[in-house]
């Protein structure tokens, strides 16, 4: 496969600038703080969320349900990682089996910094407030644990993600490229 760079933009939100507004969710959507039982939802959701999109090829383990799995599982044992700002979405369909539909961990970078590791929303389920909800709640996670600032970085081709970081408050501060891997179809 040939090597392909990814651009994508990292971007920051001032928490000592954020004000958490509520969003009125589905009476549906459930949202779950962090435990390890919830590990194979969050990574259900996470390969759901991102197993057809472009970050699948930047990030090969996100297309992949196993791969999914690690990644939460090492996500969460590594000693930077934030339970508080990081969530899980479900969707809890009156007489039908729950779904996770939605996912945000965080990593603290050091004292005062911390950093949305994935969010993603599986896509039947986007355009409806779940994202922006994950998003605040994480970024009240990292206040609570004492956080000014938080990162994240996105695929410049995710125009709607984009769209959503920038009217919570987060602002463009460098561009950065990712390698990755793309299939050639002979």
């Amino acid at each position: 496969m040939p090597v392909v760079y990814f651009k994508r933009y990292k971007m920051q939100i001032d928490l000592l600038h954020f004000h958490q507004a509520h969003v009125p969710g589905e009476s549906t959507l459930r949202f779950v703080p962090w435990s390890e039982k919830v590990l194979g939802q969050h990574a259900l959701a996470k390969w759901d969320s991102f197993r057809l999109e472009i970050d699948a090829n930047v990030f090969p383990c996100l297309g992949d349900r196993d791969g999914c799995r690690q990644l939460m599982r090492d996500i969460s044992l590594r000693a930077n990682f934030v339970p508080e700002a990081t969530w899980l979405a479900i969707a809890d369909p009156e007489g039908k089996p729950e779904v996770p539909v939605g996912t945000i961990q965080g990593l603290r970078l050091n004292a005062i910094e911390g950093a949305i590791q994935n969010i993603g929303v599986v896509p039947q389920f986007r355009g409806m407030g779940i994202g922006r909800e994950l998003l605040q709640r994480a970024l009240q996670g990292f206040r609570e644990t004492g956080c000014i600032k938080v990162n994240l970085e996105v695929t410049v081709h995710n125009t709607g993600a984009i769209r959503l970081y920038e009217s919570i408050g987060f602002r463009y501060l460098e561009t950065v490229f990712k390698v990755g891997n793309v299939p050639v179809n002979s």
